[in-house]
């Protein structure tokens, strides 16, 4: 007779759902925190761009966990999905985009897991590697970046370490540590080894640590940093100036001018065109700024910032916030990408 090794595979019960639910809940939730970080990133490396794939794994997480926990095709897509659409709800920066780029990386994430009968340490590694580099040719195909494919691949090849180790490394030693824990049924997804040892249970720290400061990050952030109530089209001008004041878009109409400027962004570049928008610089003399004043922090509802000379704003006649998508957006001709700020809420003169 046949000896069938197949692991049986758990049915999908409330406890289950409910687990898929949490994991595609605080992934997404947690992806803006995660690209504020690669933002922060790009700036310690002195670059516009690429750096923060560094830690592009951590989007990866969730659908891998959810993939290793079920032991089914499926999990991982439809966390993926799902992780995507919270992100998008909850003010992620890449737009309803998000959503085919998550459905994408949590599909490869269910293509890979099931080339074998049980997650092992090496293949979670491996699919977490593909599934996180995925992120970057997407974005490259949705946008048609004109960015070299040299560095396409250099960015790739960055998402594919961080997939290895912050996602498949990370998903599969959590999926341990909550079977270790009896959390888990010992039956579904990965090897656990039957014994614990003193280094065993030294790693359950470690990670246990790791997560919880993570998740504290996160939480820290979004009270602290991210602004989710902020008025779309408008900007509070604050800090160094003789009249704070609210800027709306709509009663600058007769202000408006037109720049020809060509973006060079962290996922994509764009090649020059016409933006129309309100010239920064008259902004900043409605609000007067102080005698002592010498930097402009332009801030988005996300956290993310770019800081500027104030005398140079003053006098460039490039840098513009133009509408768009019913948010405001600086455009900064002479700046690189990075510089580009989306969803603009404040102007914190300094």
């Amino acid at each position: 007779m046949e000896d069938d090794r197949r692991p049986r595979r758990e049915r999908l019960d409330v406890r289950g759902i409910v687990l898929v639910a949490l994991l595609a809940a605080v992934g997404g939730v947690l992806s803006t925190y995660v690209g504020y970080l690669g933002n922060l990133i790009n700036r310690l490396f002195g670059v516009p761009f690429g750096a923060g794939q560094l830690i592009a794994g951590l989007h990866i997480v969730w659908p891998l966990l959810a993939r290793i926990v079920l032991g089914r095709f499926g999990a991982g897509t439809m966390t993926g999905a799902i992780k995507g659409l919270v992100e998008f709800l909850s003010g992620g920066t890449h737009g309803v985009v998000i959503v085919l780029v998550s459905f994408i990386e949590g599909l490869l994430v269910d293509l890979g897991m099931g080339m074998a009968r049980r997650a092992r340490l090496p293949l979670v590694m491996l699919v977490g590697a593909v599934a996180s580099a995925s992120n970057v040719f997407a974005f490259q195909a949705i946008y048609f970046s004109r960015v070299s494919p040299g560095f396409i691949l250099v960015m790739a090849g960055l998402s594919a370490v961080s997939g290895a180790l912050l996602g498949g490394y990370l998903a599969w030693d959590l999926h341990r540590l909550l079977s270790t824990s009896k959390l888990l049924s010992r039956s579904a997804g990965a090897d656990v080894p039957a014994k614990r040892t003193r280094l065993v249970r030294f790693r359950d720290i470690v990670t246990g640590l790791v997560v919880m400061a993570f998740l504290a990050g996160g939480v820290t952030y979004y009270v602290t940093i991210y602004d989710p109530f902020a008025s779309p089209g408008e900007v509070q001008i604050a800090g160094a100036v003789e009249s704070p004041q609210t800027f709306r878009y709509e009663a600058w109409d007769e202000e408006l001018v037109a720049i020809n400027a060509e973006l060079r962004g962290s996922v994509t570049a764009v090649p020059a065109q016409d933006y129309t928008g309100i010239p920064l610089r008259r902004l900043l003399e409605r609000a007067a700024p102080t005698e002592d004043a010498r930097t402009l922090r332009v801030i988005a509802d996300d956290g993310y910032e770019a800081s500027f000379d104030l005398a140079e704003v003053m006098a460039d006649p490039e840098m513009i916030l133009i509408l768009e998508d019913g948010r405001l957006r600086l455009v900064a001709a002479n700046y690189d990408g990075g510089s580009w700020v989306r969803r603009v809420t404040r102007l914190v003169v300094e």
